[in-house]
């Protein structure tokens, strides 16, 4: 093996069991594996403790940063502790299932947040409309454009950043143009279109609003981020900053990563996806109890039969699982 990526493991919470786990799940396909932990006491060198939100995790990666940083990495490969790789996947072969070279980096996916209609791997929820049906969307947009503070009281960050110029100039650069958000993006829409809808929407005057963001952010899933060796420091530096301004992970890790990368590949660019499921309902929590029931909770099954044309699958909660 040849050594040239860092494996580091997100926690969102004090789950010291897992750190075996992971390590021998993964010790014979990375040389190189970090933890990062809220409050580790241990005396595990390779296990960093963090003191920061898990709404707000990209603080463990600004915090861990000189622990985890070594010149000899080419890549820094992120990941929840909850989050399973593809068996196949080693620190030999990750850039040929990502499309990595030395200046690329990777997330998921990258969305701007006007009419933005991803219900996936985002975590929309639904609002009852005018009409009794739910109007569906994404509650953390409405928190950004509500509560969100980009130059934080208290803290001096208002040059670690680029300008809103420049931070929009740079996301264009990528492709990403961000634009004002709009009443449907904060609360869903009131269609179908009615005549009480049409009355009730005449009456709001908001609902023909636009609302600009403070800064400009994007959003992605961010459970797993894999950050080039030309981009970590940089990426780092803004994610510190993001943590002290409590901009929630989702919009912070992709922007950060915009705007410190040369380059950055997404799973539509590479034609190949994880698996991502979330467990708030009760059809939700079926179909995925469904998905899983062939490997019957055991960890050692689900090594041996994963899915050939997965990079991932997230959630599998270790705790519950056999291993």
């Amino acid at each position: 093996m040849n050594g040239k990526v860092a494996l580091i493991f997100v926690f969102n919470h004090k789950y010291n069991k897992n750190i075996e786990i992971l390590e021998k799940l993964y010790q014979n396909r990375f040389s190189n594996i970090y933890h990062l932990v809220p409050f580790y006491e241990g005396d595990k060198p390779n296990v960093i403790p963090v003191y920061e939100s898990s709404q707000y995790f990209q603080g463990y990666l600004a915090q861990g940063f000189k622990k985890y940083f070594d010149e000899k990495y080419d890549h820094y490969f992120f990941i929840g502790d909850d989050l399973i790789l593809n068996p196949a996947i080693n620190e030999n072969n990750y850039q040929e299932y990502f499309h990595l070279d030395a200046d690329a980096s990777y997330i998921p996916e990258i969305h701007t947040l006007h009419n933005l209609t991803n219900n996936e791997t985002l975590r929309f929820l639904p609002v009852k409309s005018i009409t009794g049906k739910p109007r569906w969307h994404w509650c953390k947009i409405k928190d950004m454009v509500e509560s969100y503070e980009h130059k934080a009281y208290g803290v001096e960050n208002a040059d670690e950043m680029p300008s809103y110029r420049e931070a929009e100039t740079i996301l264009e650069k990528h492709g990403y143009k961000v634009q004002p958000i709009t009443y449907r993006d904060l609360h869903g829409d009131v269609f179908p279109l009615t005549s009480a809808t049409i009355k009730y929407a005449s009456n709001l005057t908001s609902y023909f609003k636009k609302f600009p963001l403070v800064y400009p952010v994007v959003g992605s899933y961010s459970d797993i981020v894999i950050v080039s060796k030309h981009t970590i420091k940089r990426f780092c530096h803004y994610c510190g900053v993001f943590a002290t301004n409590k901009l929630f992970v989702e919009f912070a890790i992709p922007t950060a990563l915009l705007l410190a990368a040369k380059e950055v590949v997404t799973e539509d660019k590479i034609g190949k996806r994880g698996l991502v499921y979330w467990l708030y309902t009760p059809e939700e929590i079926n179909n995925y109890n469904a998905d899983m029931q062939p490997y019957n909770q055991n960890l050692t099954k689900l090594m041996q039969k994963f899915p050939a044309d997965k990079l991932y699958i997230h959630p599998i909660k270790l705790s519950k699982w056999k291993t």
